[in-house]
């Protein structure tokens, strides 16, 4: 029944010497190793000197000095997960109440039978060497959830590395026709991710909206120099080609798994609340939440940015045309989030974005092509 190489490990205490031996006799037949001790003390001590070494604990339950049931009772802190069995021939009801009450396995009466003794410690082997089983299971499960856990870790690091690189290099596709293009990108997310805080949004929603501010006019690679670098004011079918950027932007972001809600903010960051924006023209909450807070950080970043038509203005002058807006072009809601944010975050922000576009910037003899003036307000 069990492997010969590693038979189960019996100890038993009982101060009768005929009952040991035909103990030892019985138990080594069907496959046990038997350890038997004439004493309560006795075996205490053999416990504290083989920590680990026994599976099952039997004893007899009237003997000199110490009880079998208080030597029992002391097993648990010398030999843990070793279970323990009460051998007596007393079978009044407050014994059994106390055996069971200190955790005792099962009682077996004295004087005990072969089928009886011999199923009953298999029963407690098997019951020992499950749990064990099941212990050494979970730590191996914990072992590798740990190892899985750092090696997500390490791909989660490196996936984050490579998403930064792909954005960075949309955006510097953009930054070769506009200086500003990278800096503003980068202040115009922060911004934006910044009032998604204060409206409660975490992750990965946060970072989705983020990564799509960051990326909102990546559809520009799309429209002909012709018409994006432009001198003049456009034409009405310039126009129509301009607009497009909002859709070119989202489907070339929609098709990228790790983008496709930042491509939701690309689609509709140019729609405005009262539904007069495009390319959609659609009204309130159906335009894509992270497109509403975005709108407002790209209208306080245009406000308070110098453009060659006019000097930057205060934050404050932009944050009472945002109020005043409210409602047509901007979410009040968003608005509202927009106001709750202490001012001295704004600049702390303009200098991280400013830092950010200075290390992203690889090709110091690459010149980027000056947009006209009339762009820079679309």
């Amino acid at each position: 029944m069990f492997d010969a190489a590693n038979p189960p490990r019996i100890l038993y205490v009982d101060d009768e010497p005929f009952v040991l031996n035909a103990f030892r006799r019985i138990v080594r037949l069907s496959g046990f190793e038997p350890v038997t001790v004439s004493s309560p003390e006795e075996a205490l001590a053999w416990l504290a000197a083989h920590p680990g070494e026994v599976e099952v604990v039997c004893s007899d339950y009237r003997m000199p000095g110490m009880t079998g049931l208080e030597m029992l009772s002391q097993v648990p802190a010398l030999a843990p997960g070793a279970l323990r069995i009460l051998i007596t021939a007393h079978h009044d009801f407050e014994v059994a109440v106390d055996a069971f009450q200190v955790g005792i396995y099962r009682l077996i009466p004295k004087p005990w039978k072969r089928e009886l003794l011999i199923g009953t410690l298999t029963e407690a082997v098997q019951s020992v060497r499950l749990a064990r089983e099941n212990e050494r299971l979970h730590r191996l499960v914990e072992k590798h959830a740990a190892e899985l856990a750092e090696l997500n870790g390490s791909l989660d690091r490196k996936l984050a590395q490579r998403t930064e690189q792909v954005i960075g290099s949309l955006i510097t596709c953009l930054d070769y026709r506009d200086e500003e293009t990278m800096a503003h990108s980068k202040r115009v997310s922060l911004f934006t991710r910044r009032i998604a805080e204060s409206m409660g949004i975490d992750d990965p929603d946060l970072t989705d909206i983020e990564w799509g501010a960051m990326l909102h006019d990546v559809g520009k690679i799309g429209v002909p120099d012709r018409i994006l670098l432009k001198p003049g004011r456009l034409t009405p079918e310039e126009w129509v080609i301009m607009r497009r950027h909002a859709n070119i932007g989202y489907h070339m972001l929609a098709k990228i798994d790790f983008l496709a809600k930042a491509a939701r903010v690309v689609g509709d960051h140019h729609e405005r609340w009262d539904g007069s924006g495009y390319p959609k023209g659609v009204v309130g909450e159906d335009i894509y939440l992270g497109a509403r807070i975005f709108a407002v950080a790209d209208t306080f970043d245009a406000i308070t940015s110098d453009r060659p038509y006019r000097k930057a203005q205060s934050d404050e002058a932009a944050r009472q045309e945002i109020v005043r807006v409210s409602g047509t072009q901007l979410d009040p809601r968003c608005v509202a989030a927009f106001l709750n944010i202490d001012e001295s975050h704004w600049q702390l922000i303009r200098e991280e974005a400013r830092a950010w576009a200075a290390a992203q910037t690889t090709t110091e003899d690459a010149q980027p092509v000056a947009k006209s003036d009339y762009l820079v307000a679309i």
